[in-house]
């Protein structure tokens, strides 16, 4: 008899564990399947959208930003620096162009600028002459000599061109410097046969003669004038006396 009583109570103490086992898993179950399938609101923004106050410009700012922008700072003033140093080359590139210094060292027998003219107005510095295109008396600082035009003028001595211009009494003008000498020839064509630089020989070819703008009513000519140191010279005094 008692027997029966212990296994009937037994009996339902295990049928008791056994309900509870079960609910405890259902509700294991329904927890779980609320968790998957729960959905934030779309009206939450992630972490990745929430500005944190330090916004700049719509980009986010942080330290790291600070340290780079004083780099690249630095990195522009050493940059500054270092080109400061680097030598003008432009000034070096003007300097090298300057008008050549006359270092021509040639000299020979001086040769007439016109092979076959004859000097038509001479010389005359202090002494006023007659001009007939000008109608005045006025100094003579250099000589005429006769030439038609196109004929070849000659350098009258060794140089070196370091002029070659124009002006409204003159007209066309090529200037050789030799050692002693500063000579301009005066009256030439439009068309340049020297340029500043070249060096010339006596009787090399420097241009061909063409019209002289303030003695239009002389005879074709060209109009030379001679320099020595400061002073004008006469261009006849260069040669002797066989001339």
């Amino acid at each position: 008899m008692n027997k029966d009583k212990s296994a009937k109570k037994n009996t339902g103490f295990y049928i008791a564990l056994a309900i509870c086992v079960v609910s405890v898993a259902a509700a294991a179950w329904t927890t779980y399947g609320s968790v998957v399938e729960y959905k934030p609101d779309s009206d939450v923004s992630s972490a990745s959208d929430v500005q944190t106050g330090n916004d700049v410009s719509g980009e986010e700012y942080s330290k790291s930003d600070e340290d780079k922008k004083q780099t690249d700072e630095s990195s522009a003033e050493s940059s500054t620096e270092e080109s400061s140093d680097i030598p003008d080359e432009k000034s070096e590139a003007d300097e090298s162009k300057a008008a050549p210094v006359n270092t021509y060292e040639g000299q020979g027998d001086p040769a007439f600028p016109i092979e076959t003219g004859e000097v038509i107005k001479k010389f005359s510095p202090t002494v006023p002459v007659y001009s007939k295109t000008t109608s005045d008396w006025r100094v003579h600082k250099g000589v005429d000599i006769s030439a038609a035009e196109g004929t070849a003028v000659h350098s009258a001595t060794d140089g070196v061109v370091t002029a070659v211009d124009k002006s409204y009494m003159y007209g066309n003008a090529v200037t050789v410097e030799g050692r002693e000498y500063k000579i301009k020839y005066c009256g030439l064509s439009e068309t340049p046969v020297v340029h500043i630089g070249n060096e010339v020989k006596a009787g090399d070819t420097i241009g061909y003669s063409g019209i002289v703008p303030c003695e239009l009513l002389d005879e074709g000519h060209i109009h030379v004038e001679v320099k020595k140191g400061d002073g004008y010279i006469d261009l006849e005094s260069l040669f002797d006396e066989k001339r």
